[in-house]
């Protein structure tokens, strides 16, 4: 991965024809081996930039990932994503979620089984209709480790011990990570670089 594994210029998103700009005028460089927070208050269009660059929110700009355009199939496999909100199917234990994940990206249950472990997630027997938000946010995080990606993106991840630990073996290996998080704590000294954003625009 000798290029930017992110090469964005004038991100925006707009979620409804003719709507309001949601993000507009972010750039983001992102080599591998690097960290990146985007960081602002609640509803800043954090999360929104992170889509953009899945591909999951229909961006405008100039983005390549991993060499791509946002949503490329086989760039996704290569992508460890968390997301904020509760994105698992009721009636799956976590160990199933976590397979799930790791089969549709071209990993066997030994890449699920390490994730679940180095996320620190303690039942993963239980059905995730059951799972208290701690271990959600255990479990979404080991469905973004499987199979050591080369880009590792965390939306508003917390700060457990494990997670420090991810973000760190991702960059020491070559990996890259971006996170967004309203609360950084110890995330902007971790990363390395940050950008701030206010009602959608770089601060």
């Amino acid at each position: 991965m000798a290029d930017a594994v992110i090469r964005a210029r004038a991100i925006e998103v707009r979620y409804q024809r003719g709507g309001a700009l949601a993000v507009a005028g972010v750039n983001i460089d992102l080599r591998p081996g690097a960290g990146l927070l985007i960081t602002g208050p609640r509803g800043s269009g954090k999360s929104s930039v992170l889509r953009a660059v899945l591909g999951l929110a229909g961006p405008g700009g100039d983005i390549t990932v991993l060499g791509a355009p946002p949503g490329d199939p086989a760039a996704l496999r290569r992508i460890g994503w968390a997301p904020q909100s509760w994105p698992f199917a009721y009636g799956l234990r976590v160990r199933e979620v976590v397979q799930m994940v790791a089969e549709l990206g071209g990993h066997g249950r030994q890449a699920a089984a390490r994730a679940i472990e180095e996320a620190g997630v303690e039942r993963p027997d239980v059905r995730v209709e059951r799972i208290e938000i701690e271990d959600a946010r255990r479990t979404s995080l080991a469905c973004a480790l499987v199979g050591q990606p080369d880009l590792l993106v965390l939306d508003d991840p917390w700060e457990f011990p494990e997670t420090t630990a991810a973000v760190r073996r991702a960059i020491d290996r070559g990996a890259a990570v971006l996170a967004a998080s309203s609360d950084p704590g110890g995330l902007p000294a971790l990363l390395g670089a940050s950008i701030r954003l206010d009602e959608g625009v770089p601060a």
